[in-house]
């Protein structure tokens, strides 16, 4: 097991899973409204990458888990998820 740069102790699947947990604080603290909580939960990510790539994994898992809840493949479930993007752009448009 190797440690993570910067983080002593902690191995890089570690420290992705933390921010996997901590991604999802974000977006519970935005849901409950606290904007402020969130904002001070994002800007706990010491590193742009650490961030993307926690939310990147929370994504994948949470479409993962739509798919095997629905029974749909992956695929379908995010093409779905594609189109209801597409179609909030239209509308900000």
């Amino acid at each position: 097991m190797s440690e993570a740069p910067g983080r002593p102790g902690m191995s890089r699947d570690a420290v992705l899973l933390a921010g996997m947990q901590h991604a999802a604080g974000v977006i519970a603290a935005r849901r409950r409204g606290d904007l402020d909580g969130a904002t001070a939960l994002l800007r706990a990510f010491t590193d742009d990458a650490d961030c993307a790539h926690a939310f990147l994994l929370l994504t994948e898992l949470a479409l993962t888990i739509v798919a095997e809840e629905t029974g749909q493949d992956l695929q379908t479930v995010v093409r779905e998820v594609s189109l209801r993007i597409a179609a909030l752009a239209a509308a900000v448009d």
